[in-house]
């Protein structure tokens, strides 16, 4: 870590391993399971670290027992950086070694659902508030953490619907909220700049009910959905044949019908079919024409396929959850600060792009800031998965990082 003055050198060495893992090991235990708990004892752990950092921390009720929490840091009088992240986790499943909720530590890997996907990455976090706060008390830093993120990103949209863009600094002066956001879901220490967002659409198709035995009397609507599913799979197949958004970082548009629900029994024809479908999203797309042009698509499908009394099938759509994409140039200010912090710090990063989504789209649409995914851990192999794991290391690197970051972001703002 040559590379570091006197200041950051004393911020780092502020941060330590073993409080760290105590730190994750204390969020994994408050579990958070999304569908199924809420995210109330995780945010109760993360409010404690928080205070004891020193940190002002409001909680905002998205739902009974679901609150997002923002803690905030600093006495300075420009923007704040801003860190990322979400209190809930995936259902821990089966197939574990042990309790999934009670961590345990084997070479060097913490293991335990939210491991990796986040507690690992807030914990690392505060830690790095913390430090940066002691050294340089005016460097105004927060946290958001969202709940729902893993569900239907409730507690995001909770936070746009209410959060100003910008602070008041006199009655006739105001400044951005924040200057960047670092979210600190698991990167394995890569910098993201390119994310394609998640849209989630629900399609409706009706026909007419009649006997098995008479179907000329009705209108089939699972035969209509199977023509639509080809539609979509058909759309698929052309959008995969574009050209890629940012070469190098991420690809096209996708579509996954998810779940097909519909009919009532085998000797009725179905009145009513509905498709469950995720369609991955580039920065610059828009749900609403991606859904209109599908639903004009399926409709077209389905005349011309010569069903059964295709004119009587009507279809219908609409949008159920819309996360969208970001793209920060890769070349600009804050990816280049978080890879030399990385390296720094004592790993290394590399420019990159996630086919993944997360609420950094949120984030960057909404305050318009420059945005980048980086965090200990990897998403691809250790994240979902029974015996989810995140090194230890990482954590430690991932806090440095962060705590550079700030410091240097803050500097050159002066």
């Amino acid at each position: 870590m040559s590379g570091v003055s006197q200041t950051e050198a004393s911020a780092l060495s502020r941060l330590d391993l073993e409080s760290i893992v105590a730190d994750t090991a204390e969020l994994i235990r408050a579990r958070g399971e999304n569908p199924g708990e809420t995210e109330a004892a995780t945010v109760e752990v993360l409010t404690s670290l928080c205070e004891r950092a020193g940190a002002q921390v409001t909680l905002t009720e998205v739902a009974p027992g679901r609150h997002n929490l923002l803690a905030e840091l600093g006495g300075g009088d420009g923007p704040a950086l801003l860190f990322l992240g979400h209190s809930d986790v995936v259902p821990a499943g089966v197939g574990w070694l042990g309790d999934p909720f009670e961590p345990r530590l084997v070479d060097g890997m913490l293991i335990g659902r939210g491991a990796v996907d986040m507690k690992g990455g807030l914990a690392a976090v505060v830690a790095a508030m913390s430090a940066v706060h002691a050294e340089r008390p005016e460097v105004r830093l927060a946290l958001l953490c969202t709940v729902d993120e893993e569900d239907t990103a409730t507690g995001a949209l909770r936070y746009i619907a209410d959060a100003p863009t910008a602070l008041a600094v006199s009655d006739d002066e105001e400044i951005a909220r924040y200057s960047a956001c670092i979210v600190a879901e698991p990167t394995g220490l890569d910098t993201v700049v390119a994310c394609r967002g998640a849209t989630n659409f629900i399609i409706t198709l009706r026909g007419a009910a009649a006997h098995a035995g008479n179907p000329a009397d009705g209108a089939s609507a699972v035969a209509a959905a199977a023509i639509a599913v080809q539609a979509i799979e058909d759309d698929a197949r052309r959008i995969a044949q574009q050209s890629a958004a940012v070469p190098g970082l991420i690809g096209t548009g996708s579509w996954n019908v998810g779940m097909i629900a519909g009919g009532h029994g085998t000797s009725i024809v179905a009145e009513e079919c509905t498709l469950y479908v995720d369609r991955r999203v580039l920065p610059d797309e828009e749900p609403e024409r991606i859904l209109e042009d599908v639903l004009t698509r399926i409709r077209a499908a389905i005349a011309g396929s010569g069903m059964l009394n295709s004119e009587r099938i009507t279809v219908a759509g609409h949008l159920d959850m819309a996360m969208p994409g970001f793209l920060t140039p890769p070349d600009s200010v804050v990816p280049a600060a978080a890879v030399q912090a990385v390296a720094d710090a004592g790993g290394s990063s590399s420019i990159g792009g996630w086919s993944a989504a997360c609420e950094g789209g949120f984030i960057a649409r909404h305050h318009e800031i420059p945005v980048v995914i980086l965090g200990p851990g990897d998403v691809k192999s250790q994240a979902h998965q029974p015996e989810e794991r995140v090194r230890t290391d990482e954590l430690l690197v991932a806090a440095r990082a962060y705590a550079l970051i700030a410091l240097r972001l803050a500097e050159a703002s002066r």
